[in-house]
Order: structure tokens, then sequence, then C-alpha cells
């Protein structure tokens, strides 16, 4: 059966997303806002990207991909709670749909998901940029992050990522990746809650600092939460 909604929830809702107004159609304006925010709350809730099997990004930063970790991590009231993250970029994507077409580069970044997946069993690979991942191993994953990663690491992704090349392709067109390594350690957080965004936070810096230059191997980060006040 229709459920009837009134004017003002309708305007309400498409104000949220302007992109789907449609202009002298207010019936699919309406239907199209509602897609949207289904979809944001089904990534939130952690449903998976869709294209690349990854979870989305509001998973980590609103979400509660991280509660478990929380709940079940022994360290987070004593050395700190601890994290590390293999983030991986696919160089010059751009370039590579501009020459292949988006389906090629959709059927990349769902390998380059698979491929840290693969490498990182337990691991919880995030989509964080439209053309980077995060493979996160978590306390309960019982992985470590360690200086040695980064080679390996980028190596397989690229013999993975030759693998999901469309047909006539040359293995040159194979795309490069940036490879960045992180540790963060955040000493007593009070709530699960503040752990993805301030996690997001690190892993964007990560990777700048990789692909600028400004950093190489694997990069340590503390968040100290437990009210210290540094000596002046």
């Amino acid at each position: 059966m229709p459920y009837p909604l009134d004017d003002a929830s309708a305007t309400a809702l498409i104000s949220l997303f302007p992109r789907s107004v449609r202009p002298g159609r207010p019936q699919e304006s309406v239907q199209a806002a509602a897609s949207e925010l289904i979809t944001a709350e089904q990534h939130r809730r952690g449903q998976p990207d869709p294209r690349t099997g990854a979870f989305h990004v509001l998973a980590l930063t609103q979400g509660a991909l991280l509660k478990e970790e929380f709940d079940l991590s022994t360290h987070a009231h004593h050395d700190g709670w601890r994290v590390g993250a293999v983030i991986a970029d696919v160089r010059e994507l751009i370039r590579f749909n501009a020459k292949f077409g988006f389906p090629a580069g959709d059927a990349l970044l769902a390998a380059t998901a698979r491929s840290l997946a693969a490498q990182y069993p337990g691991a919880k690979v995030v989509r964080v940029q439209p053309d980077a991942f995060a493979a996160l191993l978590v306390p309960t994953s019982q992985l470590a992050v360690d200086a040695s990663m980064g080679v390996g690491t980028r190596e397989r992704l690229v013999q993975d990522a030759r693998k999901a090349l469309p047909e006539g392709a040359a293995a040159e067109d194979t795309p490069d990746y940036t490879v960045a390594l992180l540790e963060l350690t955040v000493d007593q957080p009070s709530h699960w809650q503040v752990l993805g965004p301030l996690l997001w936070g690190e892993l964007e810096r990560a990777y700048v600092m990789e692909r600028s230059g400004r950093a190489q191997g694997l990069q340590y980060r503390r968040i100290r939460l437990d009210a210290f006040i540094p000596p002046a």
C-alpha cells in the first residue's frame, strides 16, 4: 500500500539532497532523495559498497564499524587502543577510466579491495576515498602492521589488478599503487564513537605524507585522550 508523505516532509527530504531535484518532476525528486537517504543509512550501518565490496567510509566515521573492536580490546585502558592500517591508492585512475571506461575502472577498484582482503584476512577493508582503500588491522584480526609490508602489498596489488584488466589491455596499462602504512594508538578512549573519526583523519594524513614523499615506511601516531598535559 502507498505511504503518504506530506509536503513539508518531502521538502525537508529534498533539501537534504539537492542533487536529487528533477525540475518539473516532484515525485521523482522525492523518490531520488529517499533513495539517497536509504543508501547513506545502509552504508552507515555497514552494508558494503556495491561497486567494490568494501565498507563505505560512513561505516567508519559515523557507524559502528569499530564498536566491537573497542568492546573486545583488552588494551583500551592499559597500553592504549591500537590499530594498524595498510592504505592503498590507485594511481592515475582518471587516465585509466578515460582509456577503458568507468566499468573497467570499477572492476579494477573491486580487484583492489579483494586483493587487500585476501592479503590481510580478518582485516576490515574500507573505501576511504573514491580510488583508495584501507585494510584496518583491528584488534580482533590479530594482525599487526609491519614496516616490511609496503613492498609486498604493492606487488600483490599490481598482480591482482593485472588480472582485472579489460580485454585488449596490455600489461603496461596496469596502474601502479601508492601504499602507506600506519600504526595508531589512542590512549584511554572514552567510548567507541571517537575512534572512527580519529582513525579516518590519521588515514588521510598518512596517505598524503606517503604520496608527497614527506614520510616513508611505517608511520606511528599516538593520540592522548587521558587528560595528559605536557610540561611547559
